[in-house]
């Protein structure tokens, strides 16, 4: 294909206070540079929406902010149309942190190649990708769940939460999912195979988690944070493990949340340990081999919330941050 002189992306127009608004982004046309030595022009076909990227805005993640006015952060899914690379062909397909944007100039570094033949493209974004990589090492680092035991996961539903589900209950464990929606918790159980899902959002949660964890838990898989964490720790049982993955509770807060009562991790003997996906990306290899035909038997099942065109990223991200997706939330450019 002929390569464009300009491209179209999605810029930081403000920082948001609070849930994020549309009025926080903007579209831009913009001058699309030549590939150097070592790069290569990706066209994005998938764009990945992420949690992480309402704490970057608020500078409270591992990497600076972006500035105002610059690309949105994130991660896309592409193919290379023009390539000064020894390493990547034009029509191979990769994932990098390209930004919402249309087409992008990459060092072939900064980008992972995929095999389109592996699944749909798009899960190399959601179960193939980082998610089911997050939730993979997870389990296999820290949860190390064993059979008989009572695996206990947050946003069931999720693009992280759904996968590790799937793969505590290969493992023989029973499995227990916390979700917001009816709708999300019927998911958790029908589509995902979790014993019982807990909504969140009811009045009696506390007692419906106890109710649906009578023996306690062995593992609790976090991904949220507060009160949805403080009623995790009160069903610990001895020795249990506490992956701690994410905060999304927190994420639209300006201020940090006093934390949980400690309590019953000290009772428990527990080990409560946090989880980041960027150091096991050397395992890439490894996980894919394992879930991929797991995927593609239909063995773990996966959700995607797809919204259309570039122009969509925004409302869609608040959707998320709302709590309105299920499973990965993408925004597809192309077919």
């Amino acid at each position: 294909m002929a390569i464009p002189p300009t491209r179209q992306v999605v810029q930081v127009l403000r920082y948001p206070d609070g849930m994020p608004r549309e009025r926080d982004f903007g579209l831009d046309r913009r001058t699309l540079d030549a590939p150097g030595a070592g790069e290569v022009v990706v066209r994005n076909h998938w764009l990945s929406l992420d949690p992480y990227l309402r704490p970057l805005l608020a500078g409270r993640y591992a990497v600076p902010r972006p500035d105002l006015g610059a690309t949105v952060p994130g991660g896309a899914l592409g193919q290379i149309v023009q390539s000064n690379s020894d390493r990547l062909a034009v029509g191979d397909w990769v994932v990098g942190d390209t930004g919402w944007c249309e087409v992008a100039v990459a060092p072939q570094d900064s980008l992972r190649r995929v095999d389109p033949d592996l699944a749909p493209p798009s899960t190399a974004l959601g179960v193939l990708g980082i998610p089911g990589l997050t939730a993979w090492a997870g389990l296999k680092t820290i949860a190390r769940p064993q059979r008989g035991e009572t695996v206990l996961v947050s946003t069931a539903a999720g693009a992280v939460g759904s996968v590790a589900g799937q793969l505590a209950r290969r493992a023989g464990c029973r499995t227990v999912g916390i979700a917001g929606l009816e709708q999300k918790c019927a998911i958790a159980r029908e589509a995902f195979g979790f014993d019982e899902c807990v909504s969140h959002l009811s009045p009696s949660f506390a007692e419906d988690l106890r109710a649906a964890c009578p023996d306690g838990i062995d593992v609790y898989f976090d991904n949220v944070g507060g009160p949805v964490l403080e009623a995790a720790l009160s069903l610990l049982r001895p020795r249990a493990r506490v992956v701690l993955c994410g905060l999304s509770s927190q994420y639209n807060q300006g201020e940090r949340p006093p934390g949980p009562n400690l309590g019953p991790v000290i009772a428990a003997r527990a080990t409560l340990q946090g989880l980041v996906v960027f150091d096991h990306l050397d395992r890439f290899d490894e996980f894919t081999n394992e879930v991929a035909p797991l995927v593609r038997d239909g063995s773990v099942q996966y959700r995607e919330s797809v919204s259309d065109g570039l122009a969509s990223a925004p409302a869609a991200f608040i959707a998320m941050m709302s709590g309105r997706n299920l499973g990965k939330s993408l925004v597809r450019l192309a077919e």
